[in-house]
């Protein structure tokens, strides 16, 4: 088997299952804003002391991801006009590319503010007032604008990178090969990416 068709479809999906479906249980748990401080910092904090948390973050999602960010930062650099794409192909094409990019910075700042930065990590036993450090970082008079905005366009960056990365993996890997499936394909990814969007926007709206 050829290394790049092997690493082409391991790089797809690692993008769909276990970092797509991690961002979807990721959102979901957001939600939980809207249940207060006690009740939502309660919900992060279990998962983190579950004696696999780390684990499942290392193997299930980390590595993953990283692999799945190196190579699309190449593909990014490598990409190229696609002939057989009409307008509104080429157009998802590279946004594709720009928001994976996108995507990749905000992940990197969301990590430091969630995990390193002080009074947000969960290193040993977790008891982190991840509501109050959300809630302050929006409400900051300084920064909590900019940091507002790059909440909002990174859950749009990363809803979209997701859901259309749905097209390309059902196409990659043989699911959706006539017109007709890849157009149901499509459907079925915007209405992906409206749900996931909407309930990003839904939770940060709880400490807006």
């Amino acid at each position: 088997m050829d290394s790049y068709f092997l690493t082409r479809r391991i790089h797809s999906l690692t993008g769909v299952v276990p970092v797509g479906l991690f961002l979807a249980y990721h959102l979901y748990g957001q939600l939980y804003l809207h249940s207060g401080a006690q009740q939502y910092n309660e919900r992060i904090n279990a998962f983190y002391d579950s004696p696999l948390a780390v684990w499942i973050l290392i193997f299930l999602v980390y590595l993953p991801l990283f692999y799945h960010s190196l190579l699309g930062v190449k593909l990014s650099f490598d990409a190229n006009v696609q002939p057989t794409y009409q307008y509104f192909g080429h157009l998802l094409y590279w946004l594709q590319r720009l928001s994976g990019i996108g995507v990749l910075l905000f992940i990197i700042g969301h990590l430091w503010n969630a995990k390193f930065a002080p009074g947000a990590g969960c290193f040993a036993e977790c008891t982190a007032d991840h509501y109050g450090h959300l809630a302050e970082g929006f409400a900051n008079p300084e920064t909590g604008l900019v940091t507002k905005a790059v909440y909002l366009l990174g859950i749009l960056g990363a809803t979209f990178h997701f859901s259309n990365g749905i097209n390309t993996f059902c196409m990659t890997w043989g699911i959706a090969l006539t017109p007709r499936a890849q157009e149901r394909v499509r459907v079925f990814s915007i209405v992906v990416f409206l749900l996931l969007t909407l309930s990003g926007y839904y939770a940060l709206a709880a400490i807006w």
